[in-house]
């Protein structure tokens, strides 16, 4: 072979081995753009799902910013997404903002969305039943069932919302086509027998009261109203009204607005306590609170004048022209000055002291006195005050005046405070378990912080001045805290909420504020309390047979006196604590202590 040839044939070999590795090179790299391409999309599919994952799971946490964005971040991945919309619109439905909901859950079915285990519709509906919150559990089951017409839960849970609504014939179609697809559903079935038989009595009882007993209903039959509220006067400033005429409410009605109707309601307050409180109140202007030392709970709450609000639209302009203010919820709402009632935390501070009853006593009562160059009035001229039982059992302002003087102001204020002066009580709900707060406020107690004087520290210790102040329902947790042993309980109205299902989704457990007084104390403040019923100037609130252990007060101006009466019963085992104002009506012995007598006998002696 020549030099030519053979070059030739080099070249040739070479360009072959040239091709083959070039053929090879471009499968290489066609590879790698393939599995690069492919990698691309199935890694943004997963991007995608692991965003909606992370939505999922912070909407559950109720983390609904995080939830939104991680949402829009799968969406950004996927613009029509059409799982990633169905989380917006879920979210949305937790933000109560229905027409946003819709928008959503609209798009999401155009782009695509059907039925599937990663947002179950049906399931987020039922967590809406299962809290009372119909309107929310409405939108996911009219979306679940966008999604899948024959879904019996979701066809049961519309039933239950509008059941919930009182659209009574509406929830029996609903449950009748639950029951079609799913002819053993048990839950459909009661439900079913329930709406049929409220259809049948006209009404559906939603509020009710400790024993069960109804409150109030919604009238399926027009009779004018479409409320009914069966004690009427008698309980109108618990029940409260609601006027879409007025666009005015108040009460329960008011501040449970988000859980009526739909949900079962049930109170503290005794239908029978309510009825004896009225009665014992009679015409007089004030208020009365009864509550169960031990627990807390409101058995009874009582303002007066009051109204009538099966009626309140049409007597409106007669309430509101009233100058007595009839909407007034004196007990909870109206603060007074406390008078001598106050004795009862002043003896506690003296007691709790350990002061020597004969470093104070006997003093000398002419009925005024002059103390910073102003004059302190006592109610009476009572001469010799010898000891604590007759400063009580008289209700000496003098012998009271001096024993502040041994406490001294920064004392008196302490035990201001122990008894719950100064705090916040709330008759509404604070459910951390579900983060629930619902408020229903009482305006708060005060008492002076500073006596710079001794007529100021005299004042204090009789329950006077401009600074302090008190509400019915704290002077009812005065007594009740004594009758307690000396522990405090926080006051409560709610005692539970059922959903539509007989579900409680709220229930009230007791609670205690404080320690206020010990029980050496307590059984020294009974004893005195009971001689002041006894023998004292409460007198008139004795009840045959039964020991009373009360305080009577007076506070206010000469015009316009405000009786007071605080007291526990029986004293040994006390079974009852009241609280009571007549406001603007006279002496606590004279006017108040009859009030009180009546109370009892109606509580203690069937």
């Amino acid at each position: 072979m020549d030099i030519r040839s053979k070059v030739m044939s080099d070249l040739s070999g070479r360009s072959y081995y040239n091709r083959k590795r070039f053929g090879i090179v471009a499968i290489v790299v066609l590879a790698v753009i393939v599995l690069a391409f492919v990698f691309y999309f199935s890694g943004k599919n997963l991007r995608y799902l692991l965003m909606i994952n992370s939505g999922i799971s912070n909407y559950e946490k109720g983390n609904l910013t995080y939830a939104i964005s991680d949402f829009n971040s799968a969406l950004n991945l996927k613009p029509s997404g059409a799982i990633a919309l169905d989380g917006l619109g879920l979210v949305a439905v937790k933000q109560n903002d229905f027409a946003k909901a819709e928008k959503y859950y609209a798009e999401a079915i155009s782009a695509g969305l059907k039925q599937n285990a990663i947002i179950n519709h049906t399931k987020y509906g039922n967590v809406y039943i299962d809290a009372g919150l119909y309107k929310n559990a409405q939108a996911e089951f009219n979306h679940a069932l966008e999604l899948n017409q024959m879904d019996a839960d979701a066809l049961f849970g519309l039933g239950c919302c509008f059941h919930a609504y009182c659209d009574i014939d509406t929830a029996i179609t609903y449950y009748n086509k639950a029951l079609t697809y799913s002819p053993k559903m048990q839950k459909a079935q009661k439900n079913l027998a329930e709406a049929q038989d409220a259809k049948n009595k006209g009404a559906v009882y939603y509020l009710f009261d400790t024993n069960g007993n109804p409150l109030a209903r919604y009238n399926l039959i027009a009779t004018g109203s479409k409320k009914t509220y069966v004690l009427g006067p008698k309980a109108a400033h618990i029940t409260g009204f609601v006027s879409d005429e007025k666009k005015q409410s108040a009460g329960i009605e008011k501040f449970l607005a988000d859980y009526i109707p739909g949900n079962r309601i049930y109170l503290t307050i005794d239908t029978r306590v309510q009825e004896i409180i009225s009665k014992a109140l009679g015409w007089y202007k004030g208020s009365i609170v009864v509550i169960k030392p031990q627990t807390g709970e409101i058995l009874g709450l009582y303002s007066q004048p009051t109204y009538d609000p099966n009626t309140v639209v049409k007597d409106w302009w007669k309430i509101v022209g009233n100058r007595n203010n009839p909407f007034l919820n004196r007990a909870i709402d109206k603060l007074y000055e406390p008078g001598s009632i106050a004795k009862l935390i002043t003896m506690s501070a003296f007691i709790e002291s350990n002061l020597d009853e004969n470093s104070v006593f006997p003093v000398r009562c002419n009925g005024s006195t002059v103390f910073n160059g102003k004059a302190f009035w006592c109610w009476a001229k009572h001469g010799k005050v010898k000891n604590m039982e007759q400063a009580m059992a008289e209700s000496c302002n003098i012998g009271a005046a001096f024993m502040g003087f041994a406490i001294g102001g920064p004392r008196l204020t302490e035990f201001c405070n122990r008894f719950g002066f100064g705090s916040v009580f709330d008759l509404g709900i604070n459910d951390t378990s579900r983060n629930v707060k619902i408020s229903i406020p009482v305006k708060q107690s005060t008492s002076p912080l500073s006596d710079a004087t001794k007529f100021d520290i005299a004042m204090h210790a009789c329950g006077l001045g401009d600074t302090y102040r008190i509400t019915p329902l704290h002077s009812a947790m005065l007594a009740a805290a004594v009758a307690n042993n000396g522990i405090m309980m926080a006051p409560y109205m709610i005692k539970e909420i059922r959903n539509i299902n007989g579900k409680v989704i709220y229930k009230a457990s007791p609670a205690a504020i404080k320690q206020a007084i010990s029980p050496a104390t307590v059984k020294r403040i009974t004893e005195l309390m009971v001689n002041d019923v006894e023998k004292g100037i409460a007198k008139k609130a004795k009840v045959k047979g039964v020991d009373i252990a009360g305080k009577t007060g007076t506070s206010g101006k000469s015009d316009g006196l405000n009786a007071w009466f605080i007291a526990f019963a029986p004293a040994e085992t006390p079974q009852y604590a009241v609280g009571l104002v007549c406001d603007g009506e006279g002496k606590g012995m004279v006017v108040a202590a009859p009030v009180a007598g009546a109370v009892f006998e109606g509580l203690l002696k069937e």
